[in-house]
C-alpha cells in the first residue's frame, strides 16, 4: 500500500511538473518570438504550429503508448525531446531563417500530447482500481492548477528576467518531469506480449469509440471548443500591444502638425513610460 501512494505521489508531481511546464510554454514561447524578433505574426504563427501540431500527434501518441512494452520509458523520451525543441525553438530565434524555426515547433508540437493524455493514460496501472476515482479526481485537479499557473507564471519570469528565461524554465519542468515518467509501471504482461494491432487501425478504432459514443462525442466538441477559445487569450493579449505599437510610437514622437518646442505644447501629454521587458523587442523601433 505504501508502495501505491509512494507511486500515485510521484505520478502527481510528475504531472505537474509537466504540465506547468507545457502550460508556461506557449505564453513563453510567443513573448520569447516577440521579444527576440518584433513580428507579431511570426509570434503568433509560431504558437499556432506547436498548437496544431499537438492536435495531429495526439492520437499516433497515444497508439504508440498501447503498444509499447514500456509507455512509461517512452513517454519520458517524448518528455525530453519536447524540452529539447522548446530550447532549439529558442537558440534559433532571430538566428536562423524563421521558417526553420516554424518546423522545428511543428515537430516538437508532435509529442505535446505526452503532457496531457500521455499522462493520464498510465494511472490505471499506478493506483488500484478501488482507489482509481479519486486518483482519477486528483489527476483531473491538475489541469486546472496548470491552467491557471503556467500562464502566470510565464508572465511572471518573463516579466522579471525576460521572455528567454520563461521558455527555458518551461524546458526545466518538463524536462524534471522524465524521471518520473520513466519509473511508470509496464502494462500486465499478457497485454504487452500480444499481437500489437495496426498503427492506423488503433487511431481508428479510438476515433469510432468517440463517434460511436453520443455522450462522449459531445464532452469530446465541448472540450475541443473551449480549449480553441482558450488558446487564442495568450496570442491575443501579448499581440494587442504589438499591433498597436504605433499608437505607441505616436506618443513618444513630435507630431509634424504641432510646433516641436515642449514650450509651445503646454497641453501635450507627458511621455508613455517605457514598455515592459517582455515587449520591448516588439516595441522597438526598427533599425
Amino acid at each position: 500500500m505504501a508502495d501505491r501512494h509512494s507511486s500515485l505521489r510521484a505520478y502527481l508531481a510528475g504531472a505537474l511538473a509537466a504540465r506547468t511546464g507545457d502550460d508556461m510554454a506557449g505564453p513563453a514561447l510567443l513573448l520569447a518570438a516577440l521579444a527576440l524578433t518584433g513580428s507579431a505574426t511570426g509570434a503568433s504563427s509560431l504558437l499556432a504550429a506547436v498548437t496544431v501540431s499537438a492536435a495531429v500527434g495526439g492520437p499516433v501518441l497515444g497508439a504508440l503508448l498501447d503498444r509499447t512494452a514500456r509507455p512509461g520509458r517512452l513517454l519520458a523520451g517524448a518528455l525530453l525531446l519536447y524540452a529539447a525543441g522548446l530550447a532549439v525553438i529558442l537558440g534559433g530565434l532571430g538566428r536562423f531563417p524563421f521558417a526553420v524555426t516554424l518546423l522545428v515547433a511543428v515537430v516538437a508540437g508532435l509529442l505535446g500530447p505526452a503532457l496531457s493524455g500521455g499522462w493520464t493514460a498510465q494511472l490505471p496501472r499506478v493506483v488500484p482500481g478501488e482507489r482509481l476515482p479519486r486518483a482519477n479526481a486528483l489527476d483531473a485537479m491538475t489541469f486546472g492548477v496548470v491552467g491557471l499557473a503556467g500562464p502566470a507564471l510565464a508572465g511572471g519570469v518573463a516579466e522579471a528576467s525576460g521572455a528567454p528565461t520563461a521558455v527555458v524554465v518551461a524546458a526545466v519542468l518538463i524536462g524534471a518531469a522524465a524521471p518520473a515518467a520513466w519509473r511508470l509501471p509496464a502494462p500486465a504482461k499478457s497485454a504487452a506480449t500480444s499481437r500489437p494491432a495496426p498503427l492506423t487501425g488503433l487511431v481508428a478504432s479510438g476515433v469510432r469509440a468517440v463517434l460511436g459514443s453520443p455522450p462522449l462525442a459531445r464532452a469530446t466538441l465541448t472540450s475541443v471548443l473551449s480549449c480553441a477559445a482558450q488558446g487564442l487569450m495568450p496570442d491575443r493579449w501579448p499581440t494587442g500591444p504589438c499591433r498597436a505599437r504605433s499608437w505607441w510610437r505616436r506618443g513618444r514622437r513630435p507630431s509634424p502638425h504641432r510646433p516641436s518646442s515642449r514650450s509651445a505644447r503646454p497641453t501635450d501629454p507627458p511621455d508613455r513610460p517605457a514598455p515592459p521587458p517582455a515587449l520591448r523587442g516588439c516595441l522597438a523601433d526598427p533599425a
